[in-house]
């Protein structure tokens, strides 16, 4: 009878990690070998680890050359030095008094503290999670009118509006480098290839600003002219150069992209005749956006999101397609489904 002696190289919680479609199996791309007193072992960890990112790198480059190239960005892009909010920052600055307080303990407002027990929300079952906390008020407010919840939801809402636009204002461009960098290299493509496509659950204006500072083009869904009003056929456009000779055959333009904004965006406004404009400061009320709630579900199917939720749909059911998901937890069910 044998035994197993051999032991999985190093591979601990966070790690990074690459599936290699040709053997099946995860490799690490940088293992922490500190612990490794066998120098051999050590060695060959590293040298294994640098095969995996070359291997990694090269099935980028091929997948990259498909004929149709789909990103899906996630609230991750917009966390770290750029500076958005994550889902418990919105948690901290809709509920508790002392918010940003680093490692301070939290104290919920007396407002807060009344509504969640008047809805009946268990923060020991639910944890502190300003989507399920959301979620319940929307539920209360079906089967009872209550004044007090309804003013936190929509006070709930501006804080949102807020914290998702405002980090932005007089940020450094260098905080955008790795946005920029992303759209400049896959949105300059050959002229056979599709335009990219990039879906975003963000409301934020990070790919905006970073493609303006590109000098990229972004095919958004809103017309080219003052107001600028959303309508779906401008996705079926494009934008070529005509050369100057006058002749009538123009090539496709480099450095243009399409940007769906599956959950709606900070600068969309939605007037009372149901057209969506996009304007510098919309209020909670008229804010085109899908808040965090889980009948995000639901809201996808109202328009515009539903339009923009058949694109992406539409879009991954194309052949020779390469979909690059960035940010994204995959806690969206109409989404991961």
């Amino acid at each position: 009878m044998s035994t197993k002696t051999a032991r999985t190289p190093l591979l601990t919680a966070g790690q990074q990690l690459f599936f290699s479609p040709e053997t099946g199996a995860w490799k690490a791309l940088k293992p922490d070998v500190s612990g490794e007193p066998d120098e051999a072992k050590r060695q060959q960890t590293l040298s294994a680890a640098a095969a995996a990112r070359d291997e990694l790198k090269s099935v980028l480059l091929s997948s990259l050359q498909m004929q149709h190239v789909v990103a899906l960005a996630g609230s991750g892009t917009s966390l770290g030095s750029i500076g958005g909010p994550s889902m418990w920052t919105l948690w901290d600055h809709c509920v508790n008094s002392n918010p940003d307080t680093g490692d301070q303990k939290r104290t919920p407002t007396t407002q807060a503290q009344s509504i969640i027990a008047e809805i009946g929300y268990e923060i020991a079952v639910e944890k502190e999670n300003i989507e399920a906390l959301l979620s319940r008020c929307d539920a209360y407010l079906q089967i009872k009118k209550s004044v007090t919840v309804e003013k936190f939801v929509s006070a709930s809402k501006a804080v949102i509006l807020k914290k998702c636009s405002a980090f932005l204002d007089g940020a450094d461009d260098s905080k955008l480098a790795s946005h920029r960098t992303f759209l400049h290299r896959l949105s300059r493509r050959r002229v056979r290839d599709s335009r990219m496509k990039l879906f975003t659950t963000n409301y934020d204006l990070c790919f905006e600003r970073a493609a303006g500072k590109q000098g990229l083009v972004v095919l958004d869904g809103f017309s080219f002219t003052q107001p600028r009003q959303f309508d779906p056929r401008f996705f079926l456009y494009d934008i070529v150069r005509r050369p100057s000779t006058g002749d009538e055959v123009g090539n496709p333009l480099e450095g243009v992209f399409h940007l769906y904004k599956l959950h709606g965006s900070v600068n969309w406004d939605q007037s009372t005749s149901g057209d969506i404009e996009i304007k510098s400061d919309p209020t909670p009320e008229t804010a085109c956006l899908i808040y965090p709630a889980k009948g995000k579900y639901q809201q996808s199917y109202v328009q515009p999101h539903l339009e923009l939720i058949s694109q992406y749909f539409s879009a991954l059911r194309e052949p020779n397609t390469c979909l690059i998901v960035s940010g994204f937890g995959f806690n969206d069910d109409h989404l991961s489904e």
